[in-house]
């Protein structure tokens, strides 16, 4: 059954998540089949790295489904100040098609057409809470066809990170405030199987909506593949499932690059 106009703008916000769930995942997978440096016994949370380390994160993304799709490109820096803390800038561009001139999602009631083209800059700060677990706190705007502020959070976390296929949690929350929208991405993926060259993730994961023009609570969800190159710090990310949208795909392209400073 064909969406009408007031059931589709609540739910094309599902394609626009596939940059930052990756980029969290990225981070988390790199930092799991990566050796940690040994801190001194003179280092402490606040102590100043030196040198530090600088990384950047190119990703490429899309996302389908039978009303709506999204083609998105982003690129993440990071670089280390201490231990525990570290400055993260974030910029993320997305192409939004409609199909049959639905109402525009990112800001509803202003204006009719097939294809949103936006920015989204975002900066601030990166917490390694745990031996594990990572957190990210950031802020930012829109520029073009969309002019939201947002605020987001991202956390992600390795459950038995010692055994043979640890399990990495992960969970970004983004407010904006255009169209008032909360969205919410969970992902559960173990490392199913991997060498000294690549590792193939499995799992499941899906989104949330909430709050704004969503009336009630709205969502997707269904299995992830994932594959991930360690000499290159490469690795490609698959999704499908059905959710409010109805049937949809996505696919997540990455690489990263680092250095020490």
């Amino acid at each position: 059954m064909k969406l009408t106009n007031h059931s589709h703008r609540r739910f094309v916000a599902s394609g626009i998540f596939t940059v930052a769930a990756a980029l969290l995942f990225t981070n988390a997978v790199l930092a799991q089949t990566t050796a940690a440096p040994t801190p001194t016994a003179a280092s402490g949370p606040f102590t100043l790295l030196r040198p530090g380390d600088l990384s950047l994160t190119l990703l490429g993304g899309g996302y389908i489904s039978s009303d709506y799709a999204v083609t998105e490109q982003g690129l993440q820096v990071e670089q280390s100040i201490t231990p525990v803390i570290g400055l993260v800038g974030r910029a993320t561009g997305y192409q939004l098609y409609i199909k049959d001139n639905f109402d525009n999602p990112l800001n509803p009631g202003r204006g009719h057409h097939s294809r949103f083209n936006f920015g989204r800059l975002q900066g601030g700060l990166d917490f390694h809470i745990g031996e594990t677990s990572y957190l990210s706190v950031l802020g930012g705007g829109d520029v073009a066809d969309s002019n939201a502020g947002s605020v987001e959070g991202d956390f992600s976390t390795w459950l038995l990170p010692r055994r043979r296929h640890p399990v990495n949690l992960a969970v970004s929350s983004i407010y904006t405030t255009e169209n008032g929208v909360v969205a919410n991405e969970i992902d559960l993926r173990a490392i199913a199987y991997s060498t000294e060259s690549y590792s193939v993730m499995a799992g499941g994961g899906g989104a949330i909506y909430a709050a704004g023009f969503v009336h009630g609570v709205a969502g997707q969800g269904g299995p992830i593949l994932g594959f991930f190159l360690s000499k290159w710090r490469a690795g490609i990310d698959i999704q499908a499932g059905y959710g409010s949208a109805h049937e949809y795909g996505e696919i997540a392209i990455y690489k990263q690059f680092r250095w020490t400073e």
